[in-house]
């Protein structure tokens, strides 16, 4: 690509002083695999659209402050280099937040640390750490822009910042950052169908965008009042979902979304499609929300995003084209004067294994010492003041015997699910958003001693919970007495290696191993029979979570990560494992299968 500079018309866009048609589809380089970018790239190609749209994780890139991380799945420039290759332009997100369903909307948790901390505001110690950040970000980006050869036509500013913030000041900033440190094609903005979210979240001058699901006439209608003078560009079209747990897997319609596609096209829309390519939410990295919607009493409701981020997209979670992508391909060609094209199905396909014993156990409190460092403090400390971010908390204190009434055991500011253990005994679960069971202690036998263990379930990507931090952040009371003196052990799983295990031990919580063969390069699907709650690493990879409550009951496993023989997974069950426990590996994804109303 020679350099050149996307010019933007009142009703088209010109780009190497040749009419440029943008039509677009989000990818996410960092949900999927690496070898796995180019088949999906491919399909966006044949598809006929000539960009793709992908955000920038910050919490990924800077995972620990001043620690920054551009390899593996991570590695932007070899993305876009791809990019280039295939013949697609991109439109870059690379904003502090994302939303995407991501852990704290792709904020990083450190931030939470920082005393006075306010974030996508003007907040000293916000627009610090970004403007550290976008300096180890920004130099690597310039020289894949469009005005230096490379593929990225287009930089936006924010993320639908007109439905969280007022602050222009912020966005006028951040562009203006940018900029000094050399971006120098369009910038642009795109919010959420509303004539106030647009307002708020533009800059006078630049490129706006609107996100919506369905309703295109109304939504291009709205873009064309507030900017008149430039095409109309669709920044999110909905064309599928993403999924929470514990709520039944629902597809959106195709006629009605490629009706929707057909509308917006034919509305002067330059269509972006959100998601274009399915992805996956590996290890702890899914978003959550803390929202009232769900419940028709006002109670106020969690919610954890799936592993899987198949989004119900065109082209699925393992990178195969779906009936909607067919539907909306024949939408493009026929509104660009195209021959309508045979619908081949896909050549690529996944492996199914034998399936796999797990004979070996380590349960969770025999390996506290290869898990955790103990720390001790008379309150409880959270996850983050623990210097984490993600995975587990194990908090422990004793409660003095002797004492003979039984009185209800609480937690104030849980987050988000906690298992309790009196002297080693499994006693029942706390979650956030279900009522407190009776669970009443006594000591009338002697001290008693309590653990907690509290998962991290994901950080809020949105809304009212967006900033609050894990763990117990709050106060833990034995009747009306308020327990202190506690040594808390932050577990990340983040490396596995020195876990002890035996074929004798079968206790939960505990990790269960086992090994086996496979295809290198092929993928293939995870499930986990007879199991509840936990999650799954693939030679030392984290793949996600695992939750009977559905609707996901496989996990992805990219080719990629396997290879022909000694593959090792682990699986951590954190309520019950079958007596004989083992895994299928199954050549096809199940994510809208029997759901379980359950609270485990």
């Amino acid at each position: 690509m020679k350099p050149t500079r996307l010019e933007i018309g009142t009703d088209s866009l010109w780009l190497d002083d040749q009419p440029f048609y943008l039509a677009s589809g989000s990818m996410h380089y960092f949900r999927v695999s690496p070898e796995g970018w180019q088949r999906r790239l491919d399909l966006m190609k044949d598809f006929g659209l000539s960009c793709v749209q992908t955000y920038v994780p910050w919490n990924l890139h800077e995972p620990r402050e001043g620690r920054f991380c551009f390899d593996g799945m991570l590695n932007l420039p070899s993305f876009l280099e791809r990019c280039a290759a295939t013949g697609l332009r991109v439109l870059l997100r690379p904003s502090p937040f994302i939303c995407a369903e991501w852990d704290f909307g792709g904020l990083p948790w450190w931030l939470l640390n920082k005393p006075g901390m306010a974030i996508r505001c003007m907040n000293p110690e916000f627009i610090g750490a970004v403007q550290k950040y976008y300096e180890t970000l920004i130099p690597l980006i310039v020289p894949y822009l469009s005005t230096k050869g490379g593929p990225i036509i287009a930089m936006a500013v924010e993320n639908e910042y007109g439905g969280a913030g007022d602050d222009q000041e912020y966005l006028l900033w951040l562009r203006n950052t940018m900029a000094a440190l050399g971006v120098d094609v369009p910038f642009y903005t795109t919010d959420g169908n509303q004539i106030k979210m647009m307002k708020l979240g533009s800059i006078p001058g630049e490129w706006m965008g609107v996100n919506y699901r369905i309703e295109s006439a109304e939504a291009i209608a709205h873009l064309r009042e507030l900017q008149p003078d430039k095409p109309a560009l669709v920044g999110e079209y909905w064309s599928g979902r993403s999924c929470y747990f514990g709520e039944a897997y629902r597809r959106r319609n195709v006629e009605e979304v490629a009706a929707g596609y057909r509308e917006a096209l034919e509305h002067g829309g330059l269509v972006n499609f959100y998601m274009f390519c399915g992805g996956t939410n590996f290890g702890f990295m899914n978003g959550t929300r803390v929202t009232d919607s769900f419940d028709p009493t006002g109670r106020t409701m969690f919610r954890a995003i799936t592993t899987s981020y198949d989004a119900d997209a065109p082209v699925s979670e393992d990178g195969l084209p779906t009936a909607k992508y067919y539907a909306c391909r024949r939408e493009l060609d026929r509104f660009l004067g195209k021959p309508i094209r045979s619908e081949e199905p896909p050549t690529v396909c996944c492996q199914s294994l034998p399936p796999v014993a797990l004979r070996e156990c380590a349960p969770v409190f025999d390996q506290l010492d290869v898990l955790s460092t103990p720390v001790a403090s008379v309150a409880p400390l959270t996850m983050e003041q623990l210097n984490e971010g993600y995975g587990f908390v194990l908090y422990s204190t004793m409660l003095p015997g002797g004492i003979q009434q039984k009185a209800p055991l609480q937690i104030e500011g849980l987050h988000d699910r906690a298992q309790i253990f009196t002297n080693g005994e499994y006693r029942g679960v706390y979650q956030r958003d279900l009522p407190l069971p009776e669970l009443c202690l006594s000591t009338e036998n002697g001290p008693v001693k309590l653990d907690i263990l509290v998962e991290n379930m994901g950080r809020c990507n949105t809304g009212r919970g967006l900033g609050e931090q894990k763990g117990i952040t709050g106060t833990v009371y034995w009747g009306n007495a308020r327990l202190y003196h506690w040594t808390q052990r932050a577990m990340p799983m983040d490396n596995l290696s020195r876990l002890r295990f035996s074929e004798s031990a079968h206790a939960c919580p505990g990790f269960f191993r086992g090994t086996f063969d496979a295809e290198p390069g092929i993928d293939t699907h995870v499930a986990l029979p007879g199991f509840a709650k936990g999650c799954v690493w693939i030679n030392g990879f984290a793949l996600g979570r695992h939750w009977r409550i559905g609707p996901q009951r496989t996990l992805y496993l990219p080719g990629g990560l396997l290879k022909a023989t000694g593959n090792e997974i682990i699986v951590l069950e954190l309520h019950q494992a079958p007596q004989n426990p083992k895994v299928d590996f199954l050549n096809h994804s199940i994510l809208g299968g029997e759901w379980r109303n359950e609270s485990l």
